[in-house]
């Protein structure tokens, strides 16, 4: 776009006749257009925010990577595949067998479906007596609601059936509440109780047996690697193996869906608004037709006519733009630094995730800038189209 053009559109602009730059159909598209903007902005802001505080309490708890059997039954493990394992790969900080299992938990007349695992070394360092029952971890909000308490004794009831005197029974253990864990996930706060490895063998009759074994890395982004190498190992070819991606792969997908939904329906807020552009536009090229006749007799060509118009709808609508960014970047800071909105206490934390990207501005300023652009060209190629002697022939 040359001088020329970008000078004439200035001056129509900032014009101080009818139809300028701050009448009030251009500050509504402009407004709108910032609107859309920062909604976008400030939505995926807060939504990647939460998503990345999901990921990094279910990383932080669940293991990276899980080695499995096939029919997913318990399966016979050696100390020396898990050393092995352990001495594969300088990423690898972490490698726990475990076994688990559904199971019922009560306490007084409270009763509850719970996740019953056994694994090492969360039980280290926890004295025992002879004659105490064995220790177990619950989540602190399954203990609020069956009403336990640290040292409290606690009945597991298994699914295996035992005979008794009075016939067959379910299988039940006592154990006594050694302490009270947060991961931060509700649902395993509320599900997930913890025994030694060797108690939980014992109790669902399965010895020297596991049915995972969990791996722990130290950059998530190479568990791909890892699990090569782990597959290059014998005795793992019999195994199913996963890394965080593929155990969480029904979330994370939801979650990528949600983003890009939202996406789209704030973009149409978007579009919506930069239609009062169409509107600001017309109204100005309807207001210069006497400009645009002159114009094209002194011999401006359609081109120029169009590069004028056109120009002026961008600036309008990359005025909304610039505002929209600024705004958004402002909300989000300010979200993040200060508490405005304190959320439930399912989601642990006091206020509102936020994670700004600089690709979400990249992206968002893009289509934007595109939207308007679609949306300012029809009035400029009309006004392109305008014949000198429609506006001449009414001049005084």
């Amino acid at each position: 776009m040359l001088a020329f053009e970008r000078r004439m559109g200035f001056r129509y602009l900032f014009s101080k006749r009818k139809g300028s730059f701050f009448s009030l159909t251009t500050l509504i598209s402009i407004g709108g257009v910032a609107s859309g903007v920062t909604a976008l902005i400030v939505v995926l802001s807060v939504m990647n925010g939460f998503g990345k505080d999901l990921q990094d309490k279910i990383l932080g708890f669940k293991s990276h990577i899980v080695m499995e059997a096939k029919d997913f039954s318990p399966f016979k493990y050696s100390p020396i595949f898990l050393k092995d394992l352990k001495a594969l790969d300088p990423n690898i900080i972490d490698v726990t067998p475990s076994l688990s299992s559904e199971m019922m938990i009560r306490h007084g007349s409270d009763l509850t479906g719970v996740l019953f695992k056994g694994m090492d070394p969360p039980l280290q360092g926890i004295k025992r007596g002879k004659e105490a029952p064995p220790p177990i971890l619950l989540g602190r909000e399954l203990a609020q609601s069956i009403g336990a308490y640290e040292g409290d004794v606690v009945e597991v009831i298994s699914p295996i059936e035992t005979t008794g005197p009075l016939g067959v029974i379910p299988k039940m253990r006592s154990y006594y509440v050694a302490n009270l864990f947060m991961t931060g996930l509700y649902e395993y706060d509320t599900k997930l109780i913890t025994v030694s490895l060797r108690d939980a063998q014992d109790f669902l009759e399965v010895p020297h047996r596991i049915d995972a074994i969990e791996i722990k890395v130290s950059d998530i982004y190479k568990t791909g690697i890892v699990i090569q190498k782990i597959k290059s190992l014998p005795e793992a070819r019999s195994l199913l193996i996963r890394d965080w991606r593929g155990l969480n792969k029904n979330l994370f997908h939801a979650l990528k869906l949600e983003k890009i939904a939202m996406f789209v329906i704030l973009l149409l807020m978007v579009l919506v608004a930069a239609l009062n552009i169409v509107t600001t536009v017309t109204r100005m090229v309807m207001t210069k037709r006497k400009e645009i006749s002159i114009l094209k007799a002194m011999g401006a060509n359609r081109n120029q006519i169009l590069h004028i118009f056109l120009f002026q709808g961008m600036v309008i609508g990359s005025v909304g733009l610039l505002t929209g960014l600024l705004s958004g970047y402002a909300i989000c800071l300010f979200l993040g630094r200060f508490e405005l909105i304190r959320l439930p206490d399912i989601y642990y934390n006091t206020s509102v995730p936020v994670q700004m990207q600089a690709s979400y501005f990249v992206v968002i300023g893009l289509a934007s800038f595109l939207i308007t652009g679609l949306c300012s060209f029809f009035p400029a190629w009309k006004a392109s189209r305008l014949h000198p002697l429609h506006g001449i022939r009414y001049l005084t």
